[in-house]
C-alpha cells in the first residue's frame, strides 16, 4: 500500500500532467486561424444577450437622441453599426426639435441619416464648424459595452466635438467576421465618410483608439499618411475594394492621433499577455524561445503597431502635410497613454513602441527637450509615471505618457486622455 507521502506527490503530478495537457491542448487550438481570431478579437463574447438596446441611447444615459445609429457600409460589402453622438452643447441648444424629431426607423440607413438633424449638424458651420473625434475600441463586447459609453460622453462635453464611432465587423450588430485586413477596412471606411461625404477637413479630425483600437488607429493613420506603405496588407480580400475605390488617394495627416493602452505588435504582446491578467498564454514558455517564435509565427494576424507607428512618423518628416494650420498648430501629433497598473498590455509594450520609433534615442541637435543637450532615452515607467514629450523641426510633435493609476479599460476615461485630445483641438502643446 502507498505511502501518505507517495499518494500526494501522485496527486501532484497528476495535476501537472493534466495541467500540462491542457497548456498544450490550448496553443493547438491557437493554431488554427479561426480559432486564432476567436480568441484574439472575442467578437462574439457581449450583453446583447442580456437585453442591451444599442439604438436606445437613453438607456445608456445620454439624452433622448443625443445618440443617433446608422449603417455603415463597407467597400467589401459588410454593413458596419455605428454611432453619432451629439456634442452636449449643441443638443443643449437644439433639444426641444431633437425630442421631437420621429425616428421610426434605427439604425438609419445612410440616405436616412443624411436626412437627420444630427447629420445637419455635424456638418454645418454655425455657430463654429465641428470638430470630429473617430473613436475605435477594444476587442470584445459591442460598441456600448463597459467604459465605452462613459468615454463617449465625456468626449461629448467638448464644445461642438461630434463622436464617431463603429463596432468592426463581427462586433454587435455588425455583419461579417473579424480579420486584421478587414478591421483596417472598417476603421478607413469610416474617416473617409467623415472626409467625404461629411465634408470634415483632417485638420479637425483626432483619431483615438483603445487597446485593440490603437492598433487599427496604427493602421488607418498609416493608410492616409502613405496609402503606398508595404506595411497595410493591399492585397488583401477585405481592402482591395477599398483600394480600388479611392483609386489614387491623396496623402492626408489628421489634427492629431491619441493611442491608449497600445501594444507593439501582437507576437510580441502575447509573449507576456495575461488573459483577465491573471492567466498567461506564452508566458511559461519564455525559457523556450525557438518554440515560442514557432507558435507566434504562425500568427494570421500580427498587427505590427510599432512598425506602424515608426513608418507613419518617417512618412510625416519634412512633409508638407505637417504644416500649421490656421492656428499654428503642427498637424499628425502622436500622443499614447499607458497605465502602469494595467495587468492585459503592460506599459512595456509602449516603451517597445518608443524604441522602435526612435530607434532607441533622438538625434542630437534636432529634437528639443530642455534637460538634455545630446542623447535623450526612451520613456521609462519603472521608477513610476513618466511623460516624454518631443518635438522635432518639421516633425509631428510625439508625446509618450506613462501614468499609475486607470488599469486597461478604465483609463480611457482619465482625465489624461481629454487632455491629450485638448492638445491636439486646442493648441495645447508646450
Amino acid at each position: 500500500m502507498p505511502s501518505p507521502a507517495t499518494a500526494v506527490l501522485g496527486r501532484i503530478a497528476l495535476f501537472f500532467a493534466v495541467a500540462v495537457g491542457l497548456y498544450a491542448a490550448l496553443l493547438g487550438v491557437l493554431l488554427h486561424p479561426t480559432l486564432q481570431r476567436f480568441a484574439l478579437y472575442v467578437n462574439k463574447l457581449n450583453t446583447l444577450p442580456f437585453g442591451d438596446d444599442l439604438n436606445n441611447g437613453e438607456s445608456f444615459g445620454y439624452s433622448k437622441h443625443q445618440v443617433t445609429p446608422f449603417e455603415l457600409p463597407t467597400p467589401d460589402g459588410e454593413t458596419l453599426y455605428a454611432w453619432h453622438i451629439l456634442p452636449l452643447d449643441v443638443y443643449a441648444r437644439h433639444e426641444q426639435s431633437l425630442r421631437e424629431e420621429q425616428r421610426p426607423h434605427l439604425p438609419m440607413s445612410m440616405d436616412e441619416f443624411r436626412r437627420s438633424s444630427a447629420f445637419q449638424f455635424l456638418t454645418s458651420d454655425e455657430p463654429v464648424p465641428a470638430q470630429v473625434i473617430v473613436a475605435f475600441h477594444g476587442n470584445a463586447g459591442h460598441i456600448a459595452q463597459g467604459w465605452r459609453t462613459d468615454t463617449y460622453r465625456q468626449l461629448a462635453l467638448r464644445p461642438n466635438t461630434h463622436v464617431l464611432t463603429i463596432d468592426y465587423r463581427g462586433f454587435g450588430h455588425s455583419t461579417g467576421s473579424p480579420t486584421e485586413a478587414g478591421l483596417i477596412t472598417d476603421g478607413t471606411a469610416l474617416i473617409d465618410w467623415v472626409m467625404h461625404a461629411a465634408g470634415i477637413p483632417p485638420e479637425r479630425i483626432v483619431v483615438l483608439g483603445q487597446s485593440l483600437g490603437t492598433a487599427v488607429s496604427s493602421a488607418v493613420t498609416l493608410h492616409f499618411a502613405d496609402p503606398s506603405s508595404e506595411l497595410i496588407p493591399s492585397t488583401s480580400r477585405e481592402l482591395r475594394p477599398l483600394l480600388a475605390k479611392e483609386g489614387s488617394i491623396q496623402p492626408t495627416a489628421f489634427a492629431g492621433v491619441v493611442l491608449v493602452a497600445p501594444f507593439s505588435s501582437l507576437p510580441s504582446l502575447l509573449l507576456t499577455y495575461r488573459i483577465g491578467g491573471f492567466l498567461p498564454i506564452l508566458l511559461p514558455l519564455r525559457p523556450f524561445p525557438y518554440i515560442a517564435g514557432m507558435l507566434t509565427s504562425r500568427m494570421v494576424d500580427t498587427w505590427r503597431s510599432a512598425d506602424r507607428l515608426a513608418a507613419y512618423y518617417q512618412a510625416l518628416a519634412n512633409s508638407p502635410l505637417t504644416k500649421s494650420d490656421r492656428t499654428g498648430r503642427v498637424m499628425g501629433s502622436l500622443q499614447l497613454v499607458h497605465s502602469i497598473r494595467d495587468m492585459d498590455i503592460p506599459y512595456h509594450q509602449t516603451e517597445m513602441i518608443c524604441r522602435r520609433v526612435f530607434g532607441g534615442g533622438f538625434e542630437p541637435g534636432v529634437y528639443e527637450k530642455e534637460e538634455d543637450s545630446g542623447l535623450v532615452d526612451c520613456v521609462d515607467g519603472s521608477r513610476g509615471a513618466a511623460v516624454l514629450d518631443v518635438k522635432a523641426a518639421n516633425r509631428p510633435r510625439v508625446r509618450f505618457e506613462i501614468i499609475e493609476y486607470g488599469g486597461h479599460n478604465r483609463i480611457i476615461t482619465y482625465s489624461q486622455v481629454a487632455a491629450a485630445i485638448s492638445r491636439v483641438f486646442d493648441n495645447l502643446f508646450d
